[in-house]
């Protein structure tokens, strides 16, 4: 989940058109990853792309040292829009969500800050994609993106956002709904069974919706 605070730093700060060497130690970066090589060169939407769909984080880490310089100048930019948002409660101390004692946040600071992120016209489009194709422009293989997030045209009206797993953070997931009108924006996070949770947590939210109406 960490890697929406990475895309929106990136969608304010970078241009999707640059040109993105992957460095040796974004090549190295742990599963998940797309196994891409140190000298590749992508350009940074596809990247973007990666990061988000299937939460790549060499994909991740590439982008994260273009924008920022390395990543640690990255993680201060991330830290600073946390503190602009008012998410008293959210630290980073990584720019693609690996666990560390400092780094941290709560469902309430994610929902605010999905909903900062969906504002963004290009996040609102690759957290929606299903499937898509990247390649790098130095270079004739085609990397196959398919989403992360199975609610993605199985439940009518998904729009996204992000799915998360770590060891610590257990299995997490934040999804925005759309039907007839109403929106409906969940986190779930450390759920072991995130999948029907996420479905009875999007029927309960609209029988609600419809309740109250």
């Amino acid at each position: 989940l960490t890697k929406i605070m990475s895309a929106l730093v990136i969608l304010e700060r970078g241009r999707l058109d640059d040109l993105v060497t992957v460095s040796p130690t974004a090549s190295r970066a742990p599963k998940t990853h797309l196994r891409l090589k140190a000298g590749q060169v992508f350009r940074l939407k596809s990247l973007l792309k990666a990061m988000l769909i299937v939460s790549a984080n060499d994909a991740c880490l590439a982008a994260v040292e273009h924008v920022g310089g390395d990543e640690a100048q990255f993680v201060t930019l991330m830290n600073a829009k946390a503190a602009a948002l008012g998410l008293a409660d959210t630290h980073f101390s990584n720019g693609c969500g690996f666990d560390g004692p400092d780094h941290y946040s709560t469902a309430e600071d994610l929902a605010v800050l999905s909903v900062v992120a969906l504002e963004q016209p290009t996040f609102r489009e690759l957290v929606r994609e299903e499937r898509t194709t990247i390649m790098p422009v130095n270079g004739t293989r085609a990397y196959v993106l398919r989403t992360t997030n199975r609610l993605l045209g199985r439940i009518p009206g998904v729009e996204g956002v992000k799915t998360g797993f770590t060891s610590k953070a257990g299995r997490c997931l934040i999804a925005k709904v759309s039907q007839n009108g109403r929106d409906l924006l969940l986190v779930i996070l450390n759920s072991r069974r995130r999948w029907n949770t996420a479905t009875s947590l999007i029927n309960y939210g609209l029988r609600s919706s419809d309740s109250i109406q």
